[in-house]
């Protein structure tokens, strides 16, 4: 379901167990990305309990026109992994997205995460380059990009 700005604490919880301190989003990031309408945040639950959310940002292409996503998380509970939860938020973003006229979507993961980069494979993206000491001024982040046409 799309997350409403009463889920800001439960997201924000989520957010705290599955990054550490300083990459995990302050709770007014939380709030940002609920009150921007340029972004689709959404959430899944289990039992009436959040255990997972995605946000994608709709951006766009100032001299081309052309519009995109940018994937910014996709989280879900340890205890909720390997339930495809993130493959069904993720497969919902891309088709709003699309819906919207988005032709690729873009994302950062950590080169430390072998289970994103996975999962984000798994999905039809491609590593496109090496962001240096993206997260922390000290991890390096693959940028990953999905051609949707």
């Amino acid at each position: 379901r799309p997350a409403v700005s009463q889920d800001r604490d439960a997201l924000a919880a989520i957010d705290g167990l599955c990054f550490p301190p300083g990459i995990a989003y302050p709770r007014e990031e939380i709030a940002f990305l609920l009150l921007n309408p340029a972004v689709i945040t959404l959430v899944a639950e289990r039992s009436g309990v959040i255990v997972a959310l995605a946000a994608l940002e709709r951006r766009r292409r100032a001299r081309q026109a052309a519009r995109y996503g940018e994937l910014v998380t996709i989280e879900v509970l340890p205890e909720f992994r390997r339930e495809s939860i993130g493959a069904a938020l993720y497969q919902t973003l891309e088709t709003r997205l699309r819906d919207w006229g988005g032709s690729s979507i873009n994302l950062h993961v950590s080169v430390e995460n072998a289970d994103a980069v996975a999962f984000y494979q798994r999905q039809g993206f491609r590593v496109i380059d090496r962001a240096s000491q993206y997260y922390l001024r000290s991890i390096d982040a693959w940028q990953m990009e999905k051609d949707l046409l």
